[in-house]
Protein backbone atom coordinates (compact mmCIF):
# COMPACT_ATOMS: atom_id res chain seq x y z
CA UNK A 1 0.00 0.00 0.00
CA UNK A 2 2.94 2.11 0.84
CA UNK A 3 4.45 1.62 -2.66
CA UNK A 4 1.01 2.70 -4.82
CA UNK A 5 0.67 5.67 -2.75
CA UNK A 6 4.10 6.81 -3.11
CA UNK A 7 3.50 6.09 -6.83
CA UNK A 8 0.74 8.66 -6.84
CA UNK A 9 2.57 11.06 -4.81
CA UNK A 10 5.50 11.31 -6.80
CA UNK A 11 3.63 10.49 -10.15
CA UNK A 12 3.25 13.91 -12.10
CA UNK A 13 1.72 13.02 -15.14
CA UNK A 14 -0.98 14.53 -16.90
CA UNK A 15 -3.79 12.41 -15.23
CA UNK A 16 -3.17 12.63 -11.84
CA UNK A 17 -2.98 16.55 -12.07
CA UNK A 18 -6.83 15.60 -13.72
CA UNK A 19 -7.71 13.99 -10.68
CA UNK A 20 -6.29 16.54 -8.50
CA UNK A 21 -7.87 19.65 -10.30
CA UNK A 22 -11.20 18.14 -10.24
CA UNK A 23 -10.97 17.04 -6.53
CA UNK A 24 -10.09 20.51 -5.97
CA UNK A 25 -13.30 21.70 -7.57
CA UNK A 26 -15.31 19.50 -6.61
CA UNK A 27 -14.35 20.63 -3.03
CA UNK A 28 -14.71 24.38 -3.57
CA UNK A 29 -18.21 23.51 -5.17
CA UNK A 30 -19.73 21.35 -2.30
CA UNK A 31 -18.41 23.86 -0.02
CA UNK A 32 -19.68 27.31 -1.79
CA UNK A 33 -23.15 25.46 -2.65
CA UNK A 34 -23.43 24.76 1.83
CA UNK A 35 -22.17 28.45 2.01
CA UNK A 36 -25.25 29.63 -0.48
CA UNK A 37 -27.92 26.80 1.55
CA UNK A 38 -26.69 28.41 5.07
CA UNK A 39 -26.77 31.73 3.71
CA UNK A 40 -30.40 31.57 2.04
CA UNK A 41 -31.71 29.08 5.29
CA UNK A 42 -30.33 31.99 7.62
CA UNK A 43 -32.05 35.15 6.21
CA UNK A 44 -35.42 32.89 5.22
CA UNK A 45 -35.71 32.56 8.72
CA UNK A 46 -34.54 35.45 10.72
CA UNK A 47 -36.08 36.97 13.57
CA UNK A 48 -37.47 39.68 14.48
CA UNK A 49 -38.91 40.26 10.96
CA UNK A 50 -41.42 42.90 10.37
CA UNK A 51 -45.38 42.15 10.61
CA UNK A 52 -47.41 43.43 7.86
CA UNK A 53 -49.98 43.68 10.94
CA UNK A 54 -52.17 42.11 13.03
CA UNK A 55 -55.12 39.48 13.07
CA UNK A 56 -58.09 39.39 15.13
CA UNK A 57 -60.97 36.95 15.34
CA UNK A 58 -64.24 38.15 15.79
CA UNK A 59 -67.48 36.40 16.29
CA UNK A 60 -68.69 37.50 12.57
CA UNK A 61 -65.54 37.20 10.88
CA UNK A 62 -61.14 38.68 11.54
CA UNK A 63 -60.03 42.19 11.33
CA UNK A 64 -57.00 42.91 10.28
CA UNK A 65 -55.19 46.06 11.68
CA UNK A 66 -52.31 47.20 9.48
CA UNK A 67 -49.03 48.19 11.39
CA UNK A 68 -49.63 52.01 9.91
CA UNK A 69 -52.55 51.91 11.68
CA UNK A 70 -50.82 50.90 14.65
CA UNK A 71 -48.19 53.02 14.01
CA UNK A 72 -50.77 56.16 13.74
CA UNK A 73 -52.47 55.25 17.02
CA UNK A 74 -48.53 55.25 18.95
CA UNK A 75 -47.42 58.79 17.32
CA UNK A 76 -51.24 60.11 18.45
CA UNK A 77 -50.04 58.04 21.93
CA UNK A 78 -46.42 59.86 21.76
CA UNK A 79 -47.72 63.46 20.94
CA UNK A 80 -49.34 63.58 24.96
CA UNK A 81 -45.64 63.62 26.01
CA UNK A 82 -44.17 67.29 25.42
CA UNK A 83 -40.46 66.13 25.39
CA UNK A 84 -40.57 63.14 23.33
CA UNK A 85 -41.19 62.86 19.90
CA UNK A 86 -41.88 59.39 18.14
CA UNK A 87 -39.82 59.33 14.59
CA UNK A 88 -40.38 55.80 13.30
CA UNK A 89 -43.14 52.73 14.57
CA UNK A 90 -42.02 49.45 13.48
CA UNK A 91 -44.30 46.28 14.52
CA UNK A 92 -41.85 43.67 14.74
CA UNK A 93 -42.56 39.40 15.04
CA UNK A 94 -39.83 38.01 17.57
CA UNK A 95 -39.59 34.38 17.77
CA UNK A 96 -42.25 33.80 20.43
CA UNK A 97 -44.17 37.29 20.54
CA UNK A 98 -45.06 40.07 18.76
CA UNK A 99 -43.44 44.07 19.60
CA UNK A 100 -43.51 47.51 18.69
CA UNK A 101 -39.90 49.30 18.18
CA UNK A 102 -39.70 52.75 18.22
CA UNK A 103 -37.65 55.28 17.49
CA UNK A 104 -37.73 58.51 20.01
CA UNK A 105 -36.05 61.86 19.49
CA UNK A 106 -35.68 63.70 23.43
CA UNK A 107 -35.60 67.05 24.36
CA UNK A 108 -33.18 67.79 27.05
CA UNK A 109 -35.28 69.89 29.54
CA UNK A 110 -33.05 68.29 32.78
CA UNK A 111 -35.99 67.86 34.71
CA UNK A 112 -37.56 64.47 33.35
CA UNK A 113 -35.97 61.24 34.01
CA UNK A 114 -36.02 59.43 30.60
CA UNK A 115 -36.54 55.76 32.25
CA UNK A 116 -39.81 56.87 34.44
CA UNK A 117 -41.11 59.04 31.36
CA UNK A 118 -40.01 55.69 29.14
CA UNK A 119 -42.13 53.26 31.23
CA UNK A 120 -44.90 55.34 31.53
CA UNK A 121 -44.84 55.28 27.82
CA UNK A 122 -44.92 51.55 26.98
CA UNK A 123 -47.55 50.88 29.39
CA UNK A 124 -49.97 53.45 27.91
CA UNK A 125 -49.38 52.02 24.72
CA UNK A 126 -49.65 47.93 25.71
CA UNK A 127 -52.88 49.82 27.51
CA UNK A 128 -54.31 51.55 24.46
CA UNK A 129 -53.84 48.61 22.13
CA UNK A 130 -55.24 46.57 24.13
CA UNK A 131 -58.74 48.86 25.10
CA UNK A 132 -59.02 50.16 21.57
CA UNK A 133 -58.45 46.90 19.49
CA UNK A 134 -57.88 43.76 22.05
CA UNK A 135 -54.53 43.47 20.62
CA UNK A 136 -53.48 41.41 23.31
CA UNK A 137 -50.83 39.65 21.50
CA UNK A 138 -47.99 42.65 21.28
CA UNK A 139 -46.10 42.00 24.60
CA UNK A 140 -43.53 45.07 24.74
CA UNK A 141 -42.79 47.97 23.50
CA UNK A 142 -38.71 49.01 22.64
CA UNK A 143 -37.73 52.31 22.56
CA UNK A 144 -34.79 53.22 20.74
CA UNK A 145 -33.03 56.98 21.74
CA UNK A 146 -32.61 58.12 18.64
CA UNK A 147 -31.34 61.89 19.24
CA UNK A 148 -31.51 64.13 22.70
CA UNK A 149 -31.86 67.90 21.84
CA UNK A 150 -31.08 70.38 23.77
CA UNK A 151 -33.16 73.31 24.26
CA UNK A 152 -32.53 77.01 24.24
CA UNK A 153 -33.40 79.00 26.62
CA UNK A 154 -34.30 82.83 26.16
CA UNK A 155 -33.93 85.22 28.53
Amino acid sequence: MKRVLDFILSYDGQPLLDFKCGYITATILIFSGLLILFLVLRFSYRYPRRMRGIGIKGSRGSIFITSDAISDLVKSIGEDYEIVEISKVHLLEGRTSSFIELQVTLDNDGESSFLTLAEDIQNNILKTLNDRFGIDTVKEVRLNLKKIESRKRSF
